[in-house]
């Protein structure tokens, strides 16, 4: 049972902002709740209560300038995964985004949520790395801009300010030519949170990959993007070798990176077949191109 001295629920962004500064750090803004709620319940979060941010419209949608694609921070897993423009412009992000547990969490669960949370093991995190994303968080003094990447400061930790919000989160649309898909491993198909996930963004020029952007999640305290990956791609042609020469490095980062940790040798072996299905499939396969 939550117990709650104080719930807020303003309809204003300016409203939600004040009642933020003047908690003294005591309030917590909750977006979908699907991982808040629980810790709270729980009692592994202490807090006086919640800002409530759902009746924030300025918050929620998707929206495209021609250059970049901004994303609301409320926006909800599902309008993520059915969106138009996101299956077009970036299908890894629609893919990540439908893999996210049941269809009621992805029906509750937001972007900028999913941020805040800071899980290792983040889909649509680890897929926003790769894509170089940035967040725009506001408070009643003003605003700053942070790549999402660089606001993950830990697990389960982030260097959100208490009386910040994150407003939105943004991206440039990756270049003509480009494919993009993310993969997830898990313990179970249905409601599983990812034991390792990878990204990939690669850009064709001709039947050369000009760049390439790999991030890789569960394998470090939060996703990261991994430039040794991403060279081993940049300036190849697609062929049966770059595919086994980017399998065995992968196989080398998660070893390196994950250390003597008991689910290394797992992880090692797993990255494997996600890394070799992943970009089979934007070289060879269906992947989904940029038009």
């Amino acid at each position: 049972m939550l117990k709650l001295k104080e719930f807020y629920q303003p309809v204003e962004l300016k409203m939600a902002l004040a009642i933020l500064a003047d908690s003294g750090g005591q309030l917590r803004p909750l977006a979908g709740g699907t991982d808040l709620i629980p810790a709270v319940r729980q009692g592994e979060l202490k807090i006086k209560g919640f800002l409530d941010l759902s009746r924030l419209e300025e918050l929620k949608g998707v929206k495209d300038d021609g250059r970049e694609i901004h994303l609301g921070s409320l926006t909800t897993f599902s309008q993520l995964e059915f969106s138009p423009l996101v299956q077009k412009q970036v299908p890894l992000l629609a893919e990540a985004a439908s893999t996210v547990g049941s269809p009621q969490i992805r029906n509750q669960g937001t972007v900028g949520g999913n941020i805040a949370n800071a899980s290792p093991a983040a889909d649509t995190v680890t897929a926003l790395v790769a894509l170089e994303a940035k967040a725009r968080l506001v408070s009643s003094q003003g605003t700053r801009v942070v790549f999402v990447d660089e606001l993950l400061c830990g697990a389960g930790k982030t260097c959100i300010q208490p009386q910040e919000i994150i407003q939105e989160v943004f991206f440039a649309i990756p270049p003509p030519g480009s494919r993009s898909g993310f993969i997830k491993l898990g313990r179970r198909k249905a409601l599983a949170i990812a034991r390792m996930n990878m990204a990939v963004i690669i850009t064709m020029d001709g039947d050369l990959i000009t760049r390439a952007r790999v991030a890789l999640g569960a394998v470090g305290p939060n996703p990261s993007r991994n430039q040794t990956l991403e060279k081993v791609l940049e300036g190849r042609k697609p062929s049966a070798s770059l595919l086994e020469d980017f399998t065995s490095e992968a196989e080398r980062e998660v070893a390196r990176m994950l250390g003597s940790r008991p689910s290394a040798p797992y992880k090692q072996e797993a990255v494997k077949g996600i890394a070799r299905d992943l970009l089979s499939r934007l070289l060879f396969g269906n992947g989904q191109v940029v038009a």
